[in-house]
């Protein structure tokens, strides 16, 4: 599925702040203060290989050989992308088939994202193993990489988007690194405005471990949990030639019944809640994308309707895009970028955000700030298209900012997290919070 970036994801390392008070968040049912833009997304220490036991594949930088990659852990992806940059240093060599004049070609694999779809290589088949991402962890030690994947195939970049220049190369660990494990965030550093969030991979049922809740947590305790459903975005994307090896992909989670149900791709709709928005007299409810990928969230311009809030004509597509019955003061744009392109959005602060829990007692929260964005893909065989209900991104779980964009961010109003840990279970379907 969706691969993108809030282009200023970053901010938190560049961020200097002087006698701001931080505004944390009781334990309480009603949130307040959210703000568009994360300033932390989940990221993970990764090492690749072509054999299980094989020695990591290295690259050499600055007169250095090293193997570490820092990757984005992303729920939004629906598979395992190394940039171009990535690939070419590490020599990962991408599949081909002959042509019918005995010509090799590399396979191509098309995905789809906010701006469309991107065509990609497929990688030979690799082993990806995972290694916490915090201050201390032992990266130049292979050992420490506990938690492995594979043999899998990956996404290569087959161009160095804005994106790319941006990153220094943009690689993405998607849903197959985490099949059948439980992703663990620590966000509590990210509240210092100037610190990074902490994440690892687990095996299920591993233990918290208080004494090392700063290295080596465990799977933390949570209180509230909300349920999830999964949706293969697998049918959306095409391999030319079509009998040419796949990369890897993997369902994504949404917070709602399983948005593709509808088309037949699944066997039954999940009795799973969807996601309540209020706005002044009006509401409407959807099933929406949990992507940890995504530094802001979106809604679907045909959910921003239900809301009485649309495009002011002419203004859709355009470096300044207006809404209608929002005042101006109250309104925010950002770039989103990905697979397919970018585009700027305009935004907004909903009234009320409802996400129902297994404990009964919604997370509410208040003055949640959406972009009006659609995020649509079309099946290649049928030509039916699906547009998302809306994507649900960091902000509502990290340290987050008001920020306006420029040749340098302007970076406005800071609010802290609501959660110290975000733990996403795959297995159980489960996403909880403390």
């Amino acid at each position: 599925m969706t691969r993108y970036r809030i282009f200023t994801r970053k901010l938190a390392v560049a961020v200097f702040v002087i006698g701001l008070m931080l505004a944390r968040f009781a334990v309480a049912q009603d949130i307040e203060g959210v703000q568009p833009a994360a300033l932390d997304q989940p990221r993970i220490n990764v090492l690749v290989r072509t054999e299980a036991n094989g020695k990591p594949l290295t690259a050499k930088a600055n007169g250095e050989e090293g193997f570490n990659i820092e990757a984005f852990l992303d729920t939004g992806a629906s598979g395992l992308l190394l940039s171009k940059q990535t690939a070419g240093a590490l020599h990962v060599q991408p599949e081909s088939y002959k042509t019918p004049d005995g010509k090799s070609q590399p396979i191509v694999f098309t995905d789809v994202g906010v701006g469309g779809g991107d065509k990609f290589h497929v990688s030979q088949p690799l082993y990806f193993s995972f290694a916490p991402f915090h201050p201390h962890a032992a990266v130049e030690d292979p050992a420490s990489y506990k938690v492995s994947i594979g043999p899998a195939r990956a996404q290569i970049s087959t161009s160095v988007g804005l994106l790319e220049q941006l990153g220094g190369g943009l690689d993405v660990m998607g849903m197959p690194a985490m099949q059948g494990k439980v992703m663990v965030m620590d966000a509590k550093p990210v509240n210092t405005f100037s610190d990074t969030m902490r994440t690892y991979l687990y095996a299920p049922n591993t233990k918290y471990n208080d004494a090392h809740s700063n290295d080596d947590p465990g799977i933390p305790i949570t209180h509230r949990h909300v349920r999830l459903s999964y949706a293969s975005f697998a049918g959306f994307t095409t391999t030319n030639p079509p009998s040419g090896v796949k990369p890897e992909i993997a369902p994504n989670p949404f917070v709602g019944p399983d948005p593709l149900a509808i088309f037949g791709r699944t066997q039954k709709r999940d009795l799973i809640p969807p996601i309540t928005l209020k706005h002044g007299t009006k509401t409407t409810q959807g099933s929406w994308l949990l992507d940890t990928g995504a530094a802001a969230s979106m809604i679907s311009q045909a959910q921003a309707a239900k809301l009485g809030i649309t495009y002011v004509k002419g203004t859709f597509g355009t470096g300044s895009p207006k809404l209608t019955n929002v005042p101006e003061k109250e309104q925010f744009a950002l770039t989103v970028g990905g697979i397919g392109g970018q585009k700027k959005s305009a935004g907004f602060f909903i009234n009320e955000m409802i996400i129902q829990t297994t404990e009964g007692k919604p997370i509410v929260y208040k003055g949640a700030p959406m972009l009006v964005a659609d995020i649509t893909v079309e099946d290649p065989q049928t030509k039916q298209k699906f547009t998302l209900d809306g994507v649900l991104g960091m902000n509502f779980f990290v340290a987050t900012a008001n920020v306006k964009e420029g040749l340098l961010p302007d970076i406005g109003k800071m609010t802290a997290g609501p959660f110290r840990w975000i733990v996403f279970d795959q297995t159980k379907g489960l996403l909880g919070v403390e």
